[in-house]
């Protein structure tokens, strides 16, 4: 056989093998837990997605976007950007209308 023969004979093998490895290996690193971009999730399952960035639509006719920085049962504190004074806004539970997370939380990092 001919160099260029086997040389496409390599690529088509790997073809084959490369992406149900890669999807695996993308398996393996998402968490489980974690949320998608766009995400709607209800007001008690933030309780674990402190960091994420999120916008909530609230019964005032309001959206407010920011970084949720803690979670309470009957308040959310968010921490607006720059545009909106670089501040934290608490964010009463009973105001909320929806929430969606914008970009997930980062994850929980291990030491040991």
């Amino acid at each position: 056989m001919s160099m260029k023969i086997r040389c496409l004979a390599v690529l088509a093998a790997l073809a084959l093998v490369l992406p149900p490895l890669a999807a695996a290996a993308a398996a393996e690193a998402a968490p489980s837990g974690a949320r998608a971009a766009g995400a709607a999730v209800e007001y008690a399952e933030l309780e674990h997605e402190i960091g994420a960035e999120l916008a909530i639509d609230t019964t005032f006719n309001t959206t407010r976007r920011g970084v949720l920085v803690k979670y309470t049962n009957p308040t959310l504190t968010l921490r607006l950007g720059p545009e909106a004074g670089s501040i934290d806004l608490s964010v009463p539970r009973d105001t909320v209308r929806r929430i969606t997370i914008l970009k997930p939380a980062p994850p929980a990092s291990t030491t040991q």
